[in-house]
């Protein structure tokens, strides 16, 4: 299968290649080496994130209402592909996932007031969903949203809510309805961090990742913060996360850094003055990620041609997700193999190459695995939704 941009689709990836080499600054470039703002928050990260919102590239598959530019969903992807090839800490959760559902069911507020800053790259969300008690069963959620005049009133708690200490909203899921059984009482609502009931705590993980638990003390929002209809936030959740786990594994940033090592390879002489590249193994090992890479690649591309007619489905998102974060994990640690001890090096290293990209990015990507709903749940669902075999108990 033969995938081939067509003429203005070409352009449009030249001129956003173009358009990024300007924007990644040597300043915002120091910032991101920052352990503190390697997932973006910083004054540089803000700076790029609103230039972008002012040039208009941000929603180019969103509608022109909300200052996007209504091209398909191919058109957005190129522009998602292009920027995560540049090393920028992409708020994809926010434009990917969570903004069209607030442009699509959102009340006039939200698609006023929060649709369209998230186009102008002023908003970033974080997600809340699990809980201490409440993970790979997230219809057992208890975190509580109880009707207080004209609007709730929320109390709970959050884990695993990424991207928390500098977001300015939560999209929170919530129990609206006490009598009725799992995923049928359930709402979803936009919780301002900036409430003085919200507070976090963080989470270092593996990779310098950082995430949080969050917690929600009567945090009263109006009704218009609320997405969708009453108690049938369960369709919501389900469709923001088909869109999550397609964003998560974008091929731009794997392929980037393959290219980049397949460059050191060539570079580097060893013995009979060879180069590393020549060596057969190594020729193996770069080979078999550049038949992952591809892979990846169709799988993505037919995802994103589905979305164009809006069936874009539970199992074909799964299977992305699956395949995309573990070809992560194999291919970095393909590359590793390639560069030796080089590539365990870290950024505090004066040693380091590459900007020590492959030792963080091998750390990072097993945090994929269960991001966007665990591999193993995952493939319940491809087996439930795709292949129509019996429901996992």
């Amino acid at each position: 299968m033969l995938i081939k941009l067509n003429t203005e689709q070409a352009k449009l990836k030249a001129e956003l290649q173009e358009y990024f080499k300007g924007l990644i600054t040597p300043e915002l470039k120091k910032e991101l080496t920052n352990p503190e703002h390697f997932e973006g928050g910083g004054p540089e990260f803000k700076k790029a994130m609103r230039t972008m919102g002012a040039d208009g590239w941000i929603g180019l598959s969103w509608k022109k209402e909300f200052g996007g530019k209504e091209l398909s969903p191919i058109e957005q992807y190129i522009f998602v592909e292009t920027v995560m090839r540049t090393g920028f800490p992409f708020p994809f959760l926010t434009t990917e996932s969570v903004g069209p559902m607030i442009a699509e069911y959102g009340s006039d507020w939200a698609k006023d007031e929060i649709a369209t800053k998230i186009l102008q790259g002023k908003l970033i969300f974080g997600i809340g969903y699990s809980e201490p008690n409440s993970g790979t069963d997230l219809a057992s959620l208890q975190t509580k949203a109880i009707k207080d005049g004209d609007g709730y009133l929320i109390n709970g708690q959050k884990m695993w809510t990424s991207l928390a200490n500098f977001s300015d909203y939560i999209w929170l899921a919530a129990r609206t309805d006490f009598e009725a059984k799992n995923h049928k009482g359930i709402s979803m609502f936009i919780v301002p961090t900036n409430d003085p009931g919200f507070s976090l705590t963080a989470i270092n993980t593996l990779g310098d990742v950082r995430t949080n638990a969050t917690f929600y003390e009567n945090i009263k929002v109006p009704d218009s913060h609320l997405v969708g209809e009453l108690n049938q936030g369960w369709s919501l959740i389900t469709s923001q996360l088909n869109l999550e786990r397609l964003a998560l594994v974008n091929h731009g940033p794997v392929e980037e850094l393959y290219k980049d090592v397949l460059e050191f390879a060539q570079n580097t002489k060893i013995d009979n003055d060879k180069s590393l590249s020549d060596l057969s193994w190594v020729k193996q090992n770069f080979a078999q990620i550049h038949s992952g890479i591809e892979a990846l690649k169709l799988i993505c591309w037919k995802q994103t041609w589905i979305m164009e007619s809006n069936q874009l489905n539970m199992a074909e998102a799964s299977v992305a997700k699956v395949y995309g974060s573990e070809f992560f994990i194999e291919a970095y640690r393909l590359l590793m193999e390639i560069m030796g001890e080089l590539s365990i090096l870290k950024n505090d290293s004066e040693l380091k190459i590459l900007n020590a990209r492959l030792e963080r990015m091998y750390r990072t990507a097993s945090i994929l695995t269960f991001g966007g709903g665990t591999n193993e749940v995952q493939r319940d669902i491809i087996a439930m939704a795709g292949l129509f075999m019996p429901r996992s108990r």
